[in-house]
């Protein structure tokens, strides 16, 4: 008698939990759809467009040419690595240490050009602090008379704006530019030195 109420019970039990209409087969594959999308391959860090473009608030360089990139340079001595081709290689990932002050650097433009304007660069990131460095811009014709063009000035260098310094001066034909830096609130003591990832002649 407790087999047959046992047995009766779960068959109670099973169909209460049977769906509705009972049991269904499983979809066949054939008649499922999936849709395979290839995302594009990412070369570099993406920027939301909902999100501000740092770039936006950069000092604007000027779109002519730059005479300095590329072009024979001398500078006074460096610290560790930081060597003087890094000065005009257009990279500012790189850039030129000086071993303390007043720093010097000569471009040889290789050829006369009326120039109007220097622009100095560091690295844009934000680990790079906020600094002011004091820059003399001299011109020649011949790589040993020099006039100055931009006298000595406070130029100070900001991540939030590019970490660019743009000068501009009369029009003044040159063979050779001389950069003089005496001094940097990063690095204030003689033992420290100047620093310039990049020095751009337009």
């Amino acid at each position: 008698m407790k087999k047959r109420a046992w047995a009766a019970l779960l068959a109670v039990l099973t169909a209460a939990a049977l769906p509705a209409g009972g049991w269904t087969e499983a979809p066949d594959e054939a008649e499922t759809i999936v849709t395979i999308v290839t995302a594009p391959e990412q070369t570099q860090a993406e920027r939301p467009p909902c999100f501000p473009d740092p770039a936006d608030k950069f000092i604007r360089l000027p779109e002519t040419e730059n005479y300095a990139l590329g072009k024979p340079v001398q500078a006074s001595a460096h610290n560790d690595v930081y060597v003087s081709r890094n000065l005009n290689d257009g990279k500012v990932e790189t850039y030129w240490e000086s071993k303390g002050f007043p720093a010097e650097v000569t471009v040889d433009l290789e050829g006369t050009f009326t120039i109007t304007a220097a622009a100095f660069c560091l690295n844009p990131s934000a680990i790079w602090e906020p600094r002011t460095q004091e820059i003399t811009v001299l011109a020649s014709l011949d790589g040993e008379n020099f006039t100055e063009v931009f006298p000595a000035a406070a130029c100070a260098f900001d991540a939030e704006t590019g970490n660019r310094v743009l000068i501009g001066f009369a029009p003044t034909e040159a063979a050779f530019v001389r950069i003089i830096i005496t001094s940097n609130t990063a690095y204030p003591s003689h033992s420290g030195g100047a620093q310039i990832a990049e020095i751009c002649i337009y």
